[in-house]
């Protein structure tokens, strides 16, 4: 057989270089393999691999979630021990933000508890502002130690570990533990959705909070992971979910200012065959009764944030790739969904007759040991819903287990997935006549200017091995579950250019010809 046995596939790779390369493909013209036109038929793959991340931990500091923060605490080195897989740790940086914007009150009556509604934009509380001081006394909530003392540099406000050089001392792990540190102190309305968004700007309500400043890297991906055990409860700040003038008890419009509210207008169930909010009456005044629903969803029109909305605002934070967007959650389970009831806290009998019950949602799971023991959580319907919406860049995971640690390691093998430099699926084709692989490669280097050049990229075999070269290898660890054999990745180390900046090399590209799978080609070394 000759060239007509090949077809010709151009193969587009990020290549796994050195920390903090920008794994993002252009089409940008290369040379092309050697093969001849009329003799090939044209097939394209492109794929973008990124070794930059930007985390963000979403931390409820409601009461109640000082043994979960511990879990999650205690178990954190699991999970930067899977992100540190071959080829190692990338690049990161790390923030922590609370569950805590206040209680937006248009026309209220002032504050309900700690919820205030301080800013200028509605919210207040933490108000999305990177946390960098540990609450570590139960009793005094408000008293912080700074994460200096973790070993973050003064004035940083989020962890930056890129390319070896960072903006702490001593473990990572510490610092982020010292972040995590929350407290219970913040507002019992959560608001999980209306803080990642207002820490990220993507609000709209102006940009994000100066703390967070350089965050937010453009080229990075973004993953967005939230440890709560209620569910959301996101207001638009325009709304008077929390209105405590005209509603305080059940018969008013908005009932009792208890969290039933976020259920209420935050979720849609069936009952008996019949869609709706659930029901803040109790059967019979009964305070007694236990209500079922089943399918429960997020009311996506009513007086909260929209799970899908929010994470469409996510997205659009990577415009044109979405799915540099990765979100997960460590929640409660959604369900069994159960109201309950008990008695008012404020003689209520607006009911029409003795004291009112009032609706309480039943935790849906308890954790049973470890650290958590005795913790609990509410069903995550809105949480679970704004996950779905990343599809397969999603992952929603019970926060009522013993330890955290399978959790975080999933979380982080998601995020892995997204980094590995992908294979080469099939047989590479040598070039006519020889044993070098039939391929070229070119990075594309931003100069002093800032302009992004092309530079080509010689074969190892043709210049000594004298990086910048490349080569192909087979990766480490690898599999046939990963991608069956025959397959090979460009070798990072050697891709480097030692007189290049790591920040300065944006991508490469690489285009190799393949071989058509049981059709031999001895002078291109196809089998």
């Amino acid at each position: 057989m000759n060239g007509r046995s090949l077809f010709r596939a151009c193969r587009w790779f990020g290549l796994a270089a050195a920390a903090p390369l920008l794994w993002a493909c252009n089409a940008r013209s290369v040379e092309a393999p050697h093969l001849k036109p009329e003799q090939t038929y044209l097939q394209t793959f492109q794929q973008s691999i990124n070794r930059n991340v930007d985390l963000l931990f979403m931390v409820d500091n409601s009461s109640s979630m000082k043994p979960l923060q511990d879990n999650l605490r205690a178990n954190f080195p699991k999970f930067m021990q899977r992100l540190m897989d071959p080829p190692g740790l990338p690049n990161i940086h790390v923030a922590v933000v609370t569950s805590d914007m206040g209680a937006a009150n248009p026309g209220g009556n002032g504050q309900i508890g700690d919820c205030s509604t301080a800013f200028p934009n509605g919210y207040a509380g933490d108000n999305g502002v990177f946390q960098s001081a540990a609450h570590l006394d139960p009793l005094n909530p408000h008293v912080t130690t700074p994460c200096t003392t973790a070993g973050l540099e003064p004035g940083a406000t989020f962890i930056s570990d890129i390319a070896g050089v960072r903006n702490y001392t001593g473990n990572l792990e510490d610092v982020f533990s010292c972040m995590a540190a929350v407290g219970e102190g913040g507002c019992g309305f959560e608001h999980q959705f209306a803080s990642v968004l207002r820490a990220l700007g993507a609000d709209g309500l102006g940009a994000a909070p100066q703390e967070n400043d350089h965050f937010l890297r453009d080229d990075a991906y973004l993953a967005v992971i939230m440890i709560t055990n209620e569910d959301d409860c996101s207001a638009r700040v325009e709304q008077p979910v929390f209105d405590t003038t005209a509603n305080a008890n059940l018969s008013d419009m908005l009932g009792p200012i208890i969290n039933f509210r976020c259920n209420e207008f935050g979720h849609v169930c069936r009952r008996n065959g019949m869609a709706g909010a659930p029901d803040r009456h109790a059967p019979g005044n009964d305070v007694n009764a236990t209500v079922t629903y089943d399918g429960c969803e997020s009311n996506e029109d009513g007086y909260l944030l929209s799970a899908r909305d929010t994470a469409e605002r996510l997205k659009a934070l990577k415009p044109g790739s979405p799915g540099m967007v990765l979100a997960a959650a460590i929640t409660g389970v959604p369900t069994p969904y159960t109201v309950h009831w008990t008695k008012s806290t404020n003689n209520d009998t607006s009911c029409g007759g003795a004291l009112c019950a009032w609706p309480v949602i039943s935790h849906s799971c308890m954790a049973t040991g470890g650290t958590a023991a005795g913790s609990y959580a509410d069903p995550g319907v809105r949480i679970k819903a704004f996950v779905d919406q990343f599809g397969s860049n999603g992952l929603t995971t019970s926060i009522c287990e013993d330890s955290f640690a399978p959790a975080l390691d999933t979380i982080a093998e998601l995020i892995n997935v997204k980094l590995r430099q992908s294979c080469i699926a099939g047989q590479v084709a040598n070039k006519p006549g020889t044993s070098q692989p039939d391929c070229t490669v070119v990075n594309h280097v931003r100069n002093s200017e800032n302009q992004i050049i092309d530079q080509p990229v010689a074969a190892c075999a043709d210049n000594g091995n004298t990086a910048p070269c490349w080569r192909l290898i087979d990766p480490p660890d690898r599999t046939d579950a990963d991608c069956p054999a025959p397959y090979q990745i460009l070798d990072p180390d050697m891709i480097k250019d030692p007189k290049v900046a790591a920040d300065a090399v944006k991508n490469a590209t690489v285009n190799c010809a393949i071989c058509t799978p049981g059709v031999t080609d001895a002078a291109r070394g196809c089998p």
